[in-house]
């Protein structure tokens, strides 16, 4: 059993991996969201309820139907909540995933722009950083030896 974890710190950001993990079931278990809780600094960006997050080697696979986001993970938190802990147990078949692939963070509903990353937590209200674990069956592909 494989872990994927990879921290996003932007709200557009290439994800450099060391390998790329061959296309196979792939488990999201966990996301932990760390974000400057302040609220008393304006303007307040308004998470409405959470954070979207796209992964391009989700897009176009059809895996999630949904009335807010499609092939997108919608994760949930308290807007004035500092620590986020938000446990899954989500399977998708996934492509093969590159060594470098981009993701993107919008609001839960993707409106009113991106929110503001800030890795040393000064920024009122802006998130410091997403971190996303998978688990996945394979790192090597021993259908190819």
């Amino acid at each position: 059993m494989g872990i994927l974890h990879f921290r996003i710190t932007e709200n557009n950001q290439v994800i450099k991996m060391d390998r790329a993990i061959h296309g196979q079931n792939l488990s999201l278990k966990k996301v932990v969201i760390i974000k400057n809780k302040d609220q008393t600094v304006a303007p307040v960006y308004s998470y409405k309820g959470g954070a979207t997050i796209t992964l391009d080697f989700l897009k176009g696979g059809l895996q999630m139907a949904s009335n807010v986001n499609q092939d997108e993970i919608s994760i949930p938190f308290k807007q004035e909540e500092d620590v986020t802990h938000v446990n899954y147990d989500l399977n998708f078949e996934s492509e093969t995933i590159d060594q470098n692939f981009q993701v993107s963070v919008f609001n839960f509903d993707k409106t009113g722009g991106q929110p503001s990353f800030d890795p040393t937590g000064v920024t009122a209200n802006a998130l410091m950083y997403i971190d996303m674990y998978f688990d996945y069956a394979s790192l090597y592909d021993y259908n190819q030896y």
